[in-house]
């Protein structure tokens, strides 16, 4: 399904990768996801299709849409092979990749896993700073993919982990769990260690044991986790059991009461999650309710996900001067430039969970603090960049974010959706150049630089405590109008070996920028 209009678009991102699992797992790198069209299956031949390959030449995706090795039953999904597969990847990627000119043209016959195949379609350029430039090449089980966008659901523990060392020696640490999932009921909470799984340990173990604990497979799955909590002095050993775990998008929210002012705190970890919509619609009318004077959006987990909820939550917080203007435009390659297209900020839900056309509550402010990471990344950083589009002031409290103006558009075919970077975005003043990030500076470039203060994360303190050193920052900067001395927060504040992380979040399915 395609959506045209504004409020039918989404978008995810991964400011981590992952690997053709959907999962980024310990000594692998890290990728993330798109979105792409779904129009294929509606018009694939029925007809064997031809396999020889010609260097340059290129069949309609078409053709090749459906031949399956493992058909599934009860699907439009008819008897093929690994070629007809790769084939489909190889056209459609020569169609949608928004680079296509810099893929490489290789032979379908010569590679049979076709998750294998895919992840060499794409560029091999980089950005100025010298990262790759697409990053975010990713596949994922259908089935997984679908239920998890739509509900929040997947298989696991709870908890969300970040990666201070990804490869040995390893350390890996508790930033937030779920309420009520099996590693809250195991009082494992934010700057917990995790010392040891199924008695390899993170440092040096053998990773794929330590993936499998990590990662569980199937519902009521045990392993057993050595965890050293925050300021314990000794471990504990605890047997957590895979569960049904939802995401809940909107963590935390709370006022704080500073001086004469009331401050607003989100802590909001997705966009990937269709509820995200109905609860920022919840929590914009509390802060509303209570007359927020300042909103401080926590976005340092966000890696993305639909876009017209990253639109709708520009609107709230921007109220009426966003209506009527241009939220981000949208460019596809010069094959598809008729699908170019300005989305405007929406005045109404588009009904992923909230009532369909309802309108948008405002809370009328002149700013926002965003509080970012390097894992802010795609719908998060479009938030940042649509905003500033219309001349909303943004500060940004962190760290320079992930740098994806990139998005996808997620196609099944086989069992199997596909995100290959198919568009990239830029807001009502025509930039949208952040392949490296927004940053944190003294003053407001216009682009890549944005007003605020560079504060690393703190785990050493609960996300939404006033003494957390980016909220911290933030509330000093809303008094004092310029960041605190000491950079890693108030500069009467103690040092803690956590106070001051930079690390990757690991997340079951990483986010991405989609459009649909």
């Amino acid at each position: 399904m395609k959506i045209l209009a504004l409020a039918s678009v989404f978008f995810l991102l991964s400011a981590c990768g992952g690997g053709s699992s959907g999962v980024t797992r310990l000594d692998l790198p890290n990728t993330e996801t798109t979105n792409t069209e779904t129009t294929n299956a509606e018009t694939a031949n029925t007809e064997t299709p031809t396999l020889d390959w010609v260097l340059g030449e290129y069949e309609p995706a078409r053709n090749f849409a459906n031949f399956c090795i493992n058909p599934r039953p009860n699907s439009a999904d008819l008897s093929g092979t690994f070629v007809d597969e790769n084939n489909w990847l190889r056209s459609w990627s020569h169609e949608t990749y928004l680079w296509y000119g810099e893929l490489p043209d290789i032979n379908p016959s010569t590679i049979a896993n076709p998750i294998d195949y895919f992840e060499q379609l794409k560029t091999s350029a980089t950005t100025g700073s010298g990262k790759p430039k697409d990053r975010f090449h990713y596949a994922q089980n259908s089935e997984e993919y679908n239920q998890y966008t739509e509900t929040g659901v997947s298989a696991g523990y709870g908890f969300t982990y970040a990666l201070v060392q990804s490869t040995p020696p390893r350390k890996a640490v508790i930033i937030f769990t779920e309420p009520n999932s099996p590693a809250a009921l195991k009082n494992i909470s934010r700057g917990a260690e995790i010392i040891s799984i199924d008695n390899e340990a993170i440092v040096d173990g053998n990773p794929d044991i330590l993936n499998a604990g990590l990662f569980p497979s199937i519902i009521g799955e045990s392993h057993s986790f050595v965890i050293r909590d925050l300021n314990a002095s000794s471990d504990r050993t605890v047997i957590l059991q895979s569960a049904e775990i939802t995401e809940v998008p909107v963590h935390t929210t709370t006022v704080i009461t500073q001086d004469s002012k009331k401050i607003g705190y989100l802590l909001l970890n997705t966009f990937n999650v269709a509820t995200a919509e109905q609860q920022l619609i919840n929590a914009a009318y509390s802060f509303k309710y209570n007359q927020i004077d300042e909103l401080v959006l926590d976005l340092r987990y966000n890696g993305g996900g639909y876009l017209v909820i990253s639109a709708e939550l520009g609107t709230m917080i921007a109220d009426d001067k966003a209506l009527g203007e241009v939220y981000t435009e949208l460019s596809f390659n010069d094959k598809r430039s008729m699908e170019n297209e300005l989305y405007e900020f929406p005045s109404t839900a588009f009904g992923l969970s909230a009532t369909k056309d309802t309108a948008l509550p405002k809370l009328g402010l002149s700013r926002v603090y965003i509080l970012s990471s390097n894992n802010t990344a795609s719908a998060s950083e479009y938030l940042i960049n649509g905003l500033r589009g219309i001349d909303m002031e943004v500060i940004l409290i962190g760290d320079t974010t992930t740098g994806k103006p990139y998005g996808f558009l997620p196609e099944d075919n086989c069992g199997t959706t596909y995100f290959t970077i198919q568009f990239k975005g830029q807001n009502a003043n025509s930039y949208g150049d952040f392949a490296d990030g927004f940053s944190p500076s003294e003053f407001d470039n216009g682009q890549d630089q944005v007003r605020g203060c560079q504060v690393a994360d703190d785990l050493s303190n609960t996300l939404g405590d006033e003494n957390e050193n980016m909220l911290a920052t933030a509330l000093y900067h809303i008094e004092n109008a310029s960041c605190p001395t000491n950079s890693a927060g108030l500069a009467s504040k103690p040092s803690h070996p956590l106070s001051a992380v930079q690390a990757e979040v690991i997340r079951p399915y990483p986010t991405e920028l989609i459009l649909q």
